[in-house]
């Protein structure tokens, strides 16, 4: 049964059939995203954790799993344990990826590529899940493929997608409840089979893929009407997997960590409306091109207008408004928080271009969706191989490769820090087995003379001279290493 089938009028029973020529075509041309998007990534896998938010994300991840195969599942806090960067567990999310990468870390060696894979293999679902939900919405295939390509090539997604891994579940848990919602139809097996794995992976990744399948389960039973079959097998899977979800946050993290760190992401910034919204305007300008942004706005109007789309799109619109502005503090201080926005784009895109398409004679819509599909390959090429790649991900990859090429000095029990700029420095722990620290003039005295430093020397503290980077043991990119005795010598007298 093809994804057209299930936008199809309601029937009561189920007729194999194979997949018509426009549907291998369409689920050939995704396969080629999904591809393309892989060889782009691939560079990735055998990157060193950075100062960014990939490398300060993963390399938590990292720091599980490595705690997790020396100490043991209950030694490592059900694999929440991150030690040295602190003493307490990180358990404030579902632990979805925590599993993925516990089993990709049973793959023979220790390489870095063990951490990555789940959360790129994630970000590839995006894409057909993607795909999946506009076809089971009535989208036609060319509107499909260029909506999906549109989302795939900002540097949104390209950049961030291997941290906003439940995109893909929360995009898959979605086409398989619309597919499913007719009253009285009956799935085949696979269908429903990919429906409960959806709604388990979506309550097991995140608390936005809670709310989503939440929302989606509740969507299904008022479409089916009835506690049927289709409604008690996916509702199972989202209650098993939010019952896994709360017993690890609660058995490990307990309540009260969980309501502070609630309570820090509505009410933690000290930031006015003006600044909360020029910092959403920045974060968008910088990760969307210029065209994104007026698309989005028209496609969402054109999407609430047509009745295909116009509920999901009221849901996911509701829901991104909710995950920006009432948890404001966590959308001030990250930069791809709103990715739900994405969510908006895909479909609101997809239901104005099926729209213009279809008024369009069908060669010059022809034409016009080659163009545009070959206008967005070479702005995913621009995005991969230009500027984004290099501000976001090769540059920040200077600060792992740095630190993971030297070990600390014999005796240093203290992985330094010097001046601002560096993200949370998980991935400085992880390295060199030590737990970070800020080392300030006051602080010069707890150290070894011999004790290694890093710093950014685009954020040199007011302690030191501009030029302290002559003094540095090793350069790479914008950060360095140096030996706290050259701090000491070179610091600036009040």
């Amino acid at each position: 049964m093809t994804a057209t089938d299930l936008a199809a009028p309601a029937e009561t029973t189920h007729a194999p059939r194979r997949l018509s020529t426009e549907d291998r075509r369409g689920w050939l041309a995704v396969g080629a995203i999904s591809l393309v998007l892989a060889v782009t990534w691939a560079p990735r896998l055998v990157m060193p954790y950075g100062d960014n938010h990939m490398g300060r994300i993963i390399s938590r991840y990292a720091l599980h799993l490595s705690n997790l195969q020396e100490r043991g599942l209950v030694g490592s806090d059900f694999s929440a344990d991150w030690l040295p960067y602190s003493s307490a567990a990180y358990a404030h999310h579902p632990p979805g990826l925590n599993i993925l990468v516990a089993l990709f870390g049973l793959l023979p060696g220790t390489k870095s590529f063990e951490v990555w894979l789940a959360p790129f293999l994630l970000a590839l679902l995006a894409v057909p899940a993607a795909a999946a939900l506009l076809r089971a919405l009535g989208i036609r295939w060319s509107a499909t493929l260029l909506a999906v390509a549109a989302m795939a090539s900002t540097a949104f997604f390209w950049v961030y997608s291997p941290i906003m891994f439940d995109l893909g579940p929360i995009l898959l848990i979605s086409a398989t409840v619309v597919a499913l919602r007719r009253k009285d139809y009956t799935p085949p097996r696979w269908l429903l089979a990919v429906a409960c794995a959806a709604a388990l992976l979506a309550t097991l990744i995140s608390w936005p893929g809670i709310g989503f399948a939440g929302a989606m389960g509740l969507w299904l039973l008022a479409g089916r009407r009835k506690l049927d079959k289709v409604v008690l097998w996916v509702g199972a899977s989202m209650l098993v997997g939010l019952c896994i979800s709360l017993t690890f946050i609660v058995g490990v993290s307990g309540l009260a960590d969980l309501t502070n760190q609630a309570e820090f992401r509505t009410q933690g910034g000290a930031f006015t409306a003006e600044q909360f919204l020029r910092r959403q305007r920045q974060s968008l300008g910088a990760l969307l091109p210029p065209w994104y942004p007026a698309l989005l706005l028209l496609g969402a109007l054109v999407g609430l207008w047509d009745r295909r789309t116009r509920v999901y799109l009221a849901f996911a619109l509701a829901f991104n408004a909710f995950w920006t502005f009432a948890l404001n503090n966590g959308a001030y201080i990250h930069d791809y928080w709103n990715y739900p926005l994405l969510i908006l784009g895909l479909v609101g895109m997809a239901a104005l271009v099926d729209r213009v398409l279809t008024r369009t004679p069908p060669r010059p819509a022809q034409f016009a969706a080659a163009a545009a599909g070959l206008a967005l390959l070479v702005t995913l090429a621009v995005v991969a191989y230009g500027r984004t790649n290099r501000t976001y991900v090769d540059r920040p990859s200077d600060a792992g490769r740095l630190v993971s090429q030297h070990r600390p000095a014999p005796g240093q029990q203290t992985a330094w820090l010097a001046g601002g700029g560096l993200s949370t420095p998980r991935w400085y722990a992880y390295y060199w087995n030590l737990a970070p620290k800020t080392v300030t003039p006051a602080t010069l005295a707890e150290a070894n003379p011999t004790d290694l430093v890093l710093m950014d020397l685009r954020k040199i503290p007011s302690w030191l001279p501009k030029n302290i980077g002559d003094r540095a043991l090793d350069r790479k990119g914008f950060y360095a290493l140096f030996r706290i005795s050259d701090l000491e010598a070179a610091q600036t007298k009040p």
